[in-house]
């Protein structure tokens, strides 16, 4: 897929690199899919069996790891760790809530984690069908904090957020949202909102990458 929509979208970028900096972008990229060890018992009608992270890449300067994750139909669907000197943040991306979180997350700098509200989706006017299929494929804000002091992480910060129109569920309302995890969860790190252009620092918390 990834060679065939850069035929497609080949030009203006090959034009404007060849002529100012001489290099073919395709020459740049190297894709290959990640996949599960084997064994461990995936498949599209099993998207997420309890499994170890698995690695991805690591050089010098980062480790990547990952896991599976359920999001309905799509397989496979995969969170990733990355692991620095400097901190590890993990990315949930998108998922229902799943075990394999809390273990790809274990004593990580940054969680960053999907976020739906149900109530707020229901006020769209959506079909039936399709707030049910939502809803199952995706992390109630309400489980949030449950999951970032199971994992041990440092910081929580929610992104992907839906209903994401502010017209529906404003920030401020998100953010109460996100108080009223931590509590209920018990998780006594920082909950942070995704937002445009938020700059948040990671900071490591004494684990180094192994």
């Amino acid at each position: 897929m990834t060679r065939l929509a850069g035929q497609a979208y080949a030009a203006p970028p090959t034009f404007f690199m060849t002529e100012h900096a001489g290099i073919d972008l395709a020459t740049l990229l190297n894709v290959h899919d990640v996949l599960p060890p084997s064994g461990v018992g995936a498949s599209a009608t099993n998207s997420a069996p309890a499994i170890a992270p698995f690695a991805v890449m690591e050089n010098d300067d980062v480790k990547v790891t990952a896991v599976l994750v359920p999001h309905g139909a799509v397989f496979p669907a995969d969170a990733y760790r990355f692991d620095t000197d400097h901190g590890s943040v993990v990315f949930s991306g998108d998922t229902a809530p799943t075990p394999n979180i809390i273990k790809l997350a274990a004593h990580a700098d940054v969680l960053v984690h999907e976020a739906l509200y149900p109530a707020g989706l229901a006020s769209l006017g959506l079909p039936q069908a399709l707030i049910d299929h939502i809803t199952l494929t995706h992390t109630d804000v309400a489980q949030l904090g449950r999951i970032a002091a199971e994992s041990d992480a440092g910081t929580l910060l929610a992104t992907h957020l839906g209903p994401g129109q502010q017209a529906v569920v404003s920030d401020a309302t998100w953010r109460s949202l996100l108080r009223d995890s931590a509590r209920a969860g018990d998780f006594g790190g920082p909950m942070v909102l995704g937002t445009d252009l938020l700059h948040l620092p990671v900071r490591r918390r004494g684990f180094r990458r192994s």
